[in-house]
């Protein structure tokens, strides 16, 4: 009789033992619940076409200008993505400096931006100097320390005298730049 009432409790022991590994292994493949605020995804929260942007000095004139055909802020680094990007530097003192791309990023409060893809520097002619251009696939500004910077191969011309090689650092305050590696160039004389 003993061994009747086993064979009967068998089939819904077995049953219970799956029902247990059947919730077991479904809470232990489930994926805890996330935040669904989307502050850790990177999804833009604010898109603006054909925009600027101007940085006015202390005496009130136009410092910087950014202008790009598009524009995406992402909240979860607070940076910004822009397309054909184009900034604009003035100074009462020195040519205006122009600089383009393809594309580039701003990170946060505007501390670094970097510009990629078919990046063109362009130093107006002024006070007795031809016409400065430099071209490079990436250059990142630190505009409060006004320096440029690339790893990238570049090439400087002005007038008729070019440079180029493999790295660069500019620093704008004291006019001073640096080419890093394989440096050539050709330097034509004003008589």
């Amino acid at each position: 009789m003993r061994r009747d009432r086993l064979s009967n409790l068998f089939p819904l022991l077995l049953v219970l033992v799956l029902a247990a590994g059947s919730l077991w292994l479904e809470r232990a493949v489930q994926a805890p619940e996330g935040d669904r605020s989307g502050k850790l995804r990177h999804d833009p929260d604010f898109i603006a076409e054909d925009f600027g942007v101007t940085k006015m000095s202390t005496s009130g004139k136009p410092e910087y200008i950014l202008s790009a055909e598009r524009m995406l802020h992402y909240p979860d680094d607070q940076s910004t993505d822009i397309v054909a990007p184009r900034l604009v530097q003035r100074r009462e003192d020195a040519p205006q400096i122009v600089i383009s791309a393809d594309r580039g990023q701003v990170s946060k409060n505007g501390e670094v931006a970097n510009f990629y893809g078919g990046v063109v520097v362009v130093r107006e002619a002024g006070g007795g100097r031809s016409e400065l251009r430099m071209q490079t696939e990436y250059l990142q500004i630190v505009p409060d320390q006004d320096i440029a910077r690339t790893d990238k191969p570049v090439i400087i011309t002005e007038g008729r005298s070019r440079l180029a090689g493999v790295g660069m650092e500019l620093n704008n305050k004291t006019r001073q730049f640096t080419l890093l590696s394989q440096v050539k160039g050709t330097f034509d004389a004003v008589k």
